[in-house]
């Protein structure tokens, strides 16, 4: 796969994460504003809180991993380009080159 288009997946799939967290974190909130019974069982505030946080943490720590993934895959390719070098020793099964006079 090219650079440019993991890139672009990346970018297209956090997105998509981000608008997922936020509507999670937003539902969350919005459920803590509702009236509760006393017949139905809930979590506490805290436990309310705490799992949706959790995973928008973990989420945010493997974008930042993929990301710099990403990145090291883009130094390594222009570190091995060794399209531009001239190479002194000729290559096995190659020809010497024509010696010029």
């Amino acid at each position: 796969m090219n650079q440019p288009l993991a890139e672009a997946i990346f970018w297209i799939a956090a997105l998509a994460c981000v608008v997922a967290e936020i509507s999670i974190l937003r539902s969350t909130y919005a459920a803590r504003r509702v009236e509760k019974s006393d017949l139905v069982p809930s979590a506490s505030r805290g436990g309310e809180i705490v799992w949706p946080i959790v995973p928008a943490v973990m989420l945010a720590f493997l974008l930042a991993v993929t990301w710099r993934r990403i990145e090291a895959r883009e130094t390594h390719t222009e570190m091995m380009d060794h399209s531009g070098m001239q190479h002194s020793t000729p290559m096995p099964g190659m020809p010497p080159p024509a010696s010029r006079r």
